[in-house]
């Protein structure tokens, strides 16, 4: 369902509740309530059924391209250091804001766009140096968001490839690169859907139609 058909819905429920007057409502405001809805009912979601699979329909897959530099130019510390500058992986562009819970941000895989090849491992920032050190996970890939941008520990599969795939539930799915909100379902499934139609009135709605009553009272009463 796209972004413009959910405000639709979301119109309509008012209209029937005649609660306030719905052409006095910017639609773009009613995008911003759905976008803070959908991330209060995710992360409420993701706290009470920690072990719950994250349903896929709430993420998008973003393609992100990156770069091969030195930590020094990236100013990563500690992977930097007087001895050694050593080589990490950075995105050349920022990433989207994306939703967090207790384990930080909600990745659900991070992959190059060679779908044969292993998908790589999300970590941590602070843990990626340590990760990859071993007999057995050397030749994995391991990344992590820090400071709106992705970073990988480098691995020479970074000499070849300078695109990866990115799949994240994201704050606001219209920032996300390739997502066309005229035309692509915006990331939701049915519960959701209608979690955000009832909490935007039984909430935003309500407390609108409040200020403005409060806002004729006072002036009613100056008279």
């Amino acid at each position: 369902m796209i972004l413009k058909k959910i405000v639709y819905m979301v119109l309509e429920t008012i209209r029937n509740n005649n609660i306030v007057d719905d052409e006095d409502l910017d639609t773009r405001l009613v995008e911003e309530w759905i976008n803070l809805k959908r991330e209060q009912f995710i992360k409420n979601n993701r706290a009470n059924n920690p072990n719950n699979r994250t349903d896929i329909r709430l993420a998008q897959k973003m393609a992100v391209g990156v770069e091969v530099i030195t930590a020094t130019e990236a100013g990563m510390y500690p992977f930097s250091t007087a001895v050694e500058d050593t080589k990490i992986v950075k995105s050349v562009s920022a990433i989207p804001p994306i939703i967090e819970d207790k384990s930080g941000p909600i990745i659900l895989s991070l992959e190059s766009q060679d779908e044969v090849k292993y998908p790589f491992s999300s970590v941590h920032y602070d843990h990626m140096r340590f990760s990859g050190n071993g007999k057995f996970n050397s030749n994995l890939i391991y990344g992590s968001i820090r400071d709106k941008h992705l970073y990988f520990k480098y691995n020479e599969f970074f000499d070849t490839y300078t695109d990866i795939n990115l799949l994240a539930i994201f704050q606001d799915p219209r920032e996300v690169i390739g997502f066309d909100e005229t035309t692509d379902d915006y990331p939701a499934n049915l519960a959701l859907i209608e979690y955000i139609k009832n909490a935007i009135f039984d909430k935003d709605i309500r407390m609108l139609f409040q200020g403005r009553e409060d806002n004729m009272n006072s002036a009613e009463s100056e008279i």
